[in-house]
């Protein structure tokens, strides 16, 4: 079975602002499905009051919030008290910062990398530093940018009580092991394991029990939603950390981790999301008593042969261009590739490669993406960074025709 991409495309207003304009900056957050921009609407005419209270808009704001957050528990297979959603995963990470780390004292160690975006490295080296821990980095292998599993095995004490890394890198797009690298570090040590997925969850909704992670934060407007952060932290650590709600709230599992004000209708509009993947497996598989999370998995599987046969061709291209180095693996064949192709043009600036194709209506960007530490130990400029094109399943054939077109005339 083939995803439908006629379908899909109809479920996204935006692609038919312009025909001819190419969005392939999806990384950087994708276009909203209709059915988010339904449910916000639909919050923002009718219930746009103060959720939980008993009257009748109060009480239906309060149950169009509790929708979306049982639903994406349900999703992920956790549990609805293991799940906070904030505003993003930066400020999610930065919290989260506050409670692991008031449990570190001097002689206690932490494993980051040099891939990650820097929501998920620099909070922890900053309070690291505050407490006096000691900071250790699994280093991306130079020439690839990847991370390589052996290279972790030595960083691995009994003091490690942490160790942060990347579900799928938002720059080389390497989608790491996660169940693989969380096994070994169990078994070699005591350590706890947290894990960005902000560039892995526009092409998978994981199964966070199966992975074995006991932290997992994502940002929605990255996966056709609206601008929030989704955070799981396992129950069975979170009465080591320290709750970060007001004093009076502290014990609450909608509190601890997410101290500000919830904000009401970009909560409800999660659901949105939902209601999308759920619409989209019944289009292909007719209706189902599934799991939420079954589904997913079906979707899934559509998504990642779209996204590959997408992909495959600018890699090929860029692969094979003598002016290009391309940073990544150079093929899906592993089905551990995302959609998420970073380049540095090596006769000319990032930045003048980007205009070109923006010229070309082409929509992509350059820079570091936030992941400065792995730009500039790849060896290139931060500043000036990559060329960065980032596809989702909405994309299509046509629009890959355009970025070869656009991509051959930049580069010659």
């Amino acid at each position: 079975m083939k995803l439908d991409i006629d379908y899909v495309r109809a479920q996204f207003d935006q692609l038919a602002d312009d025909p001819e304009f190419t969005f392939a900056s999806n990384a950087g957050g994708s276009y909203v499905c209709n059915q988010a921009n339904q449910v916000l609407e639909h919050y923002n005419h009718h219930t746009r009051v103060q959720p939980y209270s008993r009257f009748s808009p109060s009480a239906e704001a309060g149950h169009a919030m509790d929708r979306a957050h049982a639903g994406w528990a349900e999703a992920l297979n956790i549990r609805p008290s293991e799940l906070t959603i904030g505003p993003s995963t930066s400020i999610n990470t930065y919290v989260m910062a506050q409670a692991i780390g008031d449990i570190w004292k001097p002689g206690d160690e932490i494993i980051v990398t040099n891939q990650d975006h820097e929501a998920n490295s620099g909070v922890w080296r900053r309070k690291a530093l505050e407490k006096g821990v000691t900071i250790r980095q699994w280093e991306v292998e130079p020439d690839t940018g990847l991370l390589n599993i052996e290279s972790l095995f030595p960083l691995l004490r009994d003091n490690t009580r942490w160790v942060f890394f990347t579900h799928c890198s938002n720059v080389i797009g390497a989608v790491n092991p996660v169940a693989a690298i969380v096994k070994t570090i169990k078994t070699a040590s005591n350590a706890c394991v947290f894990n960005d997925a902000v560039a892995y969850a526009p092409h998978h909704i994981a199964d966070l029990k199966a992975l074995g992670v006991d932290g997992y934060a994502f940002s929605l407007y990255k996966v056709f939603g609206p601008h929030q952060g989704m955070l799981y932290v396992n129950k069975d650590i979170r009465g080591d950390l320290t709750s970060q709600a007001h004093y009076f709230n502290s014990g609450n599992p909608a509190k601890d981790f997410g101290p500000a004000g919830p904000q009401h209708a970009q909560i409800a509009g999660c659901a949105g999301v939902l209601d999308y993947f759920d619409e989209l497996h019944q289009h292909h598989f007719g209706a189902s008593d599934k799991k939420r999370g079954a589904k997913m998995e079906d979707i899934h599987q559509l998504m990642v042969q779209h996204e590959n046969q997408l992909a495959a061709p600018l890699l090929e291209f860029l692969h094979h261009h003598a002016d290009v180095r391309l940073l990544g693996k150079s093929h899906t064949n592993d089905n551990d590739r995302a959609p998420t192709i970073a380049f540095q043009p090596l006769k000319q600036s990032a930045k003048s490669v980007a205009h070109k194709l923006q010229d070309e209506k082409i929509g992509t960007e350059h820079g570091n993406f936030y992941a400065h530490r792995l730009v500039s130990d790849l060896g290139m400029d931060p500043d000036d960074g990559v060329v960065r094109l980032s596809l989702v399943h909405y994309n299509n054939q046509d629009e890959v025709n355009r970025i070869l077109k656009a991509l051959d005339s930049a580069l010659n």
